[in-house]
């Protein structure tokens, strides 16, 4: 999560730094409270996560803690999954979520659309893969229910 968020703050400097140019300095708000909004829904999951796994913090024993404590079938635990859905789901701006992405690719250099276009989806997709595959591997079904 530390990184995908230093990634995004590097990234709002770059879709920004043109700053005499008003389409610029919209698309650099706009992704900035968009970011801001995904990632305190993001935050909202992992507390979610880190409460039904019994204070855990490493991924593994996340899942250990959850087995151990039979807390996978909550509603916690669902409830932990479709905040990092959302979440992760901004990041990587599919069909609900899309709407700020033009308007930030249109205003942002065309270096810098080429590069966020690119490297935010993967960094996103790479975050979810790993995020959604380890503690949620019992909830298997149910996850990807909700990517389909």
């Amino acid at each position: 999560f530390v990184a995908l968020e230093c990634f995004s703050l590097c990234s709002y400097l770059l879709s920004g730094y043109t700053k005499k140019d008003v389409r610029s300095n919209e698309a650099t708000m706009k992704y900035l409270l968009m970011s801001g909004a995904s990632s305190s829904i993001l935050v909202h999951g992992f507390s979610w996560l880190y409460g039904s796994s019994g204070g855990e913090i490493e991924l593994q024993e996340i899942v250990n803690g959850l087995i151990n404590t039979q807390m996978y079938n909550s509603p916690g635990i669902s409830i932990a999954l479709i905040f990092i859905t959302v979440g992760i789901g901004f990041k990587l701006s599919p069909a609900p979520s899309h709407q700020w992405t033009p308007d930030v690719y249109e205003g942002s250099p065309t270096p810098v659309v080429a590069f966020l276009s690119v490297t935010s989806k993967v960094a996103a997709s790479a975050s979810a893969t790993r995020i959604l595959d380890i503690p949620f591997y019992f909830s298997s079904n149910e996850w990807h229910l909700l990517l389909e």
